[in-house]
């Protein structure tokens, strides 16, 4: 008899075990994608952990000559919401995407910078795409990303709109402080292995000089110009782009003795990158004093 009750009991325990789903097979939190690494706060931020969100182009590598795996095309499949800014790779990318998915487009109500004297980049593109450089467009670009999920998960979109003012907040903090940190500045030409920071300079009255032309390394005459329109007022400071070829820039730097400084503004610690920027640029004191 007891022998009889311990088995109907384990019967029970494991029918009753079946209908439970195993941990590993708990629900898949929904897939966003970012085009690039500094968004990937932006979204993390605003979603609050409501969602899974992944960069395309992995920190480290160049995304504008980046090719995607064809794995990385399949994970495509799993998103529903992409939000790009109209790099090269991200074309042919557009037909594996879901068509119930939505796609949003960063640049959108930003008018973009043209490259000067057709210092293009980018595929040769005229427009500059390096809109998170500045923390005015990224607050806007935030409000659309927190538009995008309030509209694809509208069960959530009172969370995502309290955690966007938190990061708006966030982004008028970090402008002050770059104001603060740059408005001393006498010298404010930097040299630019990239031409990457076109918004920043506008935001703060700096200018950059590229190394780079027309999206292409230097040429030796090339680098020789440069030298030439340079050495009288050199810039007060280098900066490498660790996803580009930063020869030319290290050859004018030891030319014209000036520091050179490594930065990422691909990184994806947004406000890490460009309070870093800002001290790299401001005086000494100003630095010390904030």
């Amino acid at each position: 008899m007891n022998v009889f009750r311990v088995g109907i009991i384990f019967l029970l325990t494991a029918l009753a075990a079946c209908g439970k789903a195993p941990p590993s097979a708990a629900v898949k939190k929904p897939l966003v994608l970012v085009s690039i690494a500094p968004y990937l706060h932006f979204v993390e931020k605003i979603s609050g952990g409501v969602v899974e969100v992944r960069s395309i182009v992995p920190q480290s590598m160049n995304a504008h000559t980046f090719e995607p795996t064809p794995r990385q095309r399949e994970s495509l499949k799993e998103a529903r919401v992409w939000f790009l800014i109209g790099e090269p790779f991200e074309r042919p990318l557009l037909s594996v995407f879901p068509k119930e998915g939505r796609i949003v487009d960063l640049r959108d109500g930003i008018e973009l910078i043209e490259f000067p004297d057709s210092r293009g980049c980018c595929d040769h593109d005229s427009m500059d795409r390096h809109i998170w450089l500045s923390p005015t467009l990224a607050k806007s670009q935030a409000e659309a990303m927190s538009r995008a999920l309030g509209q694809e998960f509208p069960e959530h979109a009172p969370l995502f709109a309290q955690n966007l003012q938190e990061l708006l907040a966030e982004l008028d903090s970090l402008d002050r402080t770059i104001h603060t940190l740059l408005d001393s500045t006498e010298n404010r030409s930097l040299l630019v292995s990239h031409p990457a920071f076109g918004y920043f300079c506008r935001d703060y009255g700096l200018e950059q000089i590229s190394v780079e032309f027309e999206g292409k390394d230097p040429r030796p005459k090339a680098l020789e110009r440069l030298l030439a329109a340079v050495k009288e007022t050199p810039p007060a400071l280098s900066l490498a782009l660790p996803q580009h070829n930063n020869k030319g820039i290290q050859i004018i730097t030891k030319e014209l003795k000036v520091p050179l400084q490594i930065i990422d503004p691909y990184s994806s610690d947004y406000f890490f990158m460009m309070r870093s920027l800002a001290d790299m640029l401001a005086p000494q004191e100003a630095v010390l004093g904030h």
